[in-house]
This record gives structure tokens, sequence and C-alpha cells, in this order.
């Protein structure tokens, strides 16, 4: 059972999803809809956003672990809410003109299949991110210095990155593709591609938002110690350790019900 709160975003949501689809109607019989129809999107993006998933976990967890600019926390915020319409966009409108009447099952199976492969290649970066900190606690110990820093190489910090960035955000998201269903019922492609782009715009609201909050509360918290102590080294390497962690639990818990499920079915 969901908690009341959880309860009331998701009903906040199936109300806007009826208001989307009244307003798409609308767009059809003229352009005047069409500015409700965007601010709409961006009010639902904005909702979906904060509901569980959506990778936030993933963000938040390696902006835990990492020490990082705030600049990386808004690009790689807003690169998982776009990149996850846009995978949305590509794919509908890939089965639309290719399938037509079926498109809705077809993006169910290509949705599966990408979710399952973003879950696993989580968990992989999860456990790589994890060997990594071990890796670096040994060292510190076998040079029997502890000065609070990472010698991790800024390119393969970015690598880490560019890699949490594709496989959260390459699941096509399953509101935007409803609201293109929406659009291409009513012939409305362009419309539908505008209110994909103003709900990824409210999902990056949230993205963002979780990204630099875990970025300045790290900060924070190492900033309250002395520079270079051992408490501070030994916290760094517990972030590191615990955030590589929560992305690995994570993968495991979306891709659970992949690995359960089978087993239920008579």
């Amino acid at each position: 059972m969901p908690t009341p709160r959880l309860q009331a975003l998701i009903d906040a949501q199936r109300t806007i999803r009826e208001v989307l689809a009244d307003a798409v109607d609308r767009s059809a019989c003229g352009g005047r809809a069409v500015p409700a129809l965007i601010a709409l999107a961006f009010a639902y993006g904005l909702l979906h956003a904060l509901g569980p998933g959506h990778r936030k976990v993933a963000l938040a967890a390696y902006f835990v672990t990492r020490p990082a600019q705030p600049l990386q926390g808004v690009i790689a915020g807003a690169a998982v809410a776009f990149l996850h319409a846009a995978s949305a966009v590509a794919i509908i409108y890939g089965l639309y003109y290719l399938f037509r009447s079926t498109v809705t099952t077809a993006f169910s199976s290509v949705s599966s299949i990408l979710e399952l492969a973003s879950y696993a290649a989580i968990i992989l970066l999860g456990l790589i991110m994890l060997t990594l900190a071990v890796r670096e606690i040994i060292r510190v110990r076998g040079n029997g210095r502890n000065t609070g820093r990472s010698d991790r190489s800024a390119y393969g910090e970015k690598k880490t990155l560019t890699a949490i960035i594709l496989s959260s955000g390459v699941v096509p998201c399953p509101g935007t593709a409803l609201i293109l269903i929406f659009c291409l019922s009513q012939n409305l492609p362009w419309i539908g591609v505008l209110a994909a782009l103003a709900m990824s715009v409210g999902m990056a609201v949230v993205t963002v938002g979780i990204s630099l909050a875990a970025i300045f509360g790290t900060k924070g918290l190492l900033s309250a110690l002395p520079r270079g102590s051992r408490l501070g080294g030994l916290l760094r390497h517990g972030l590191e350790i615990g955030g590589a962690v929560l992305i690995v639990l994570f993968g495991l818990f979306m891709l659970g019900p992949y690995l359960i499920i089978p087993y239920l079915s008579p």
C-alpha cells in the first residue's frame, strides 16, 4: 500500500492525465488549447519525477560519493530527464510509422527490454564503483596515510557519470509515451514533440534539484571536518562505499520483478 503522500501524488498524476487527454482533443479542434497542453505537460513531468523511480537514486548516490561542481549536477540532472523523454519520442514515433495500430503493444515490449538492460547496467556500474572504492581504501592503508583525496582521474569520473546518465536515461519515459500516443491519435505529431519537451523540462527541475542537493549536502558535510583529517578520509570512503552499495541495491530492486515474475507464473 502506498503512503498517503504517495497516493496523493498518484491521484494528482491521474487527474492531470485526464485533463491532458481532454487538452489534446481540444488542440485537434484549434490551436488555442496548445499553450494549456504544454503547461499541463510540464506539470505532469514535475509530478511524474517526484514519484518513485526516475533514476534519482542513481544520480544522488553518485554525487554523494564524488566531489562535483554544481554545473555537473545541472548537466547530469537535465541530461537524464531529456534523454528519458527523447528515447520515448524516438521509440513511439518509430513504432508508430512502422506498425501504426500496434504501437502500444510494441512500445511495451521494447521498453521492457531497455529497462532490463538499463537496470543490469546500473548494477554493473555500482559494482565497479564499489570495487574502486575498496581498492582505494586498501591503497591508502598500504601507504599508511589518508589525505581525504582521491587519486581517480577526472577523465575516469566523467566516464562513470556519463555511464550513469546513459544507463538511467535511455529507458523511455512511460508518461511521455502516453502523451505522445494521445497526440498521435489526434494526428498531432509536432504538438506531441512539444509536449514531450515540456514534460522533460518538468522532470529536469526535480532531477537537477536532487543532484544539487546531493552535491551541496556532501560538500557541507565534508567541509565541517578539518581538511585532510583521518575522520574526513574515513567519512569520504564511507560515503563512496555506501553510495555504490545503494546504486547496486537500487538496480537489484528495479530488476527484481523481471527475475521473480517468471517463477510465479503457472
